[in-house]
């Protein structure tokens, strides 16, 4: 096994078993799209601890991204996750920056939505983290720079929202640590990702963006708009690895 996975393991018992933490990912395929969006479109999704990144005047950042977890330490799973960037609120925090160099490039992503493949990954990432997950099928093609994925209703028959097409004039660049918020038991946690690998960063894509409707990540996706926005940034990659620390 590599250095990198060198951190020692805990057993933490889930209402689907028993899992390690931290979770190692030993091969992570991934492709992610960011969007511009309404800063008050953001406000509806975010809780009264954090408040939008705001990347110029009535401005924020909104992420939808698709994973494939070919190999982990809690098994084989896709997931996908839309995200918000934000910063704690400077009415409950003292510490309000929305970057934080030392831990990641990134600013800090609340996430709105993760739906996942397999029941364990739901139990360890709800009772661990509180990341808002559901079990849904999730369809994930990553063939060089052309990508279709997708998320389905439970029962397969209706589409609830699918990122496809090709990126183009991409730089390769290391893959960065990922910072997200999520609210357990109603305390904000801010949990560091670290990623290896390289990703490619494509400012240019032909992209296609559908989502459904009649289910609450659509209704989501509906409120930010994307229906209408084309992705300003679109990194992806292959054969990554992550550590979800505990």
């Amino acid at each position: 096994m590599s250095d990198y996975f060198k951190e020692p393991q805990h057993p933490v018992n889930t209402r689907q078993g028993e899992i390690a933490l931290p979770i190692f990912y030993y091969n992570t395929a991934c492709v992610f799209a960011s969007f511009v969006v309404d800063t008050c479109a953001t406000r509806q999704l975010l809780p009264a601890v954090l408040e939008p990144v705001v990347i110029a005047p009535g401005k924020s950042l909104a992420t939808v991204a698709f994973f494939q977890y070919t190999d982990s330490s809690v098994g084989a799973y896709n997931e996908m996750g839309l995200a918000i960037a934000a910063r704690p609120s400077r009415h409950h925090f003292h510490n309000t920056a929305a970057w934080h160099p030392l831990q990641s490039v990134m600013p800090g992503m609340f996430i709105v939505d993760l739906p996942v493949t397999t029941a364990i990954a739901y139990a360890a990432g709800r009772e661990c983290w509180g990341y808002p997950k559901i079990v849904v099928p999730i369809d994930f093609s990553l063939r060089g720079s052309v990508f279709d994925c997708k998320v389905l209703a439970a029962d397969r028959n209706d589409l609830l929202c699918q990122l496809r097409g090709q990126a183009q004039a991409a730089i390769p660049l290391f893959a960065p640590d990922l910072l997200t918020y999520t609210l357990r038991d109603g305390v904000l946690l801010r949990t560091v990702i670290r990623m290896r690998g390289r990703m490619q960063h494509s400012l240019l894509s032909r992209v296609e963006w559908q989502q459904g409707q009649n289910h609450h990540l659509c209704d989501h996706l509906q409120v930010l708009g994307l229906q209408q926005q084309r992705p300003v940034l679109l990194p992806y990659g292959q054969g990554l690895q992550a550590i979800l620390p505990a």
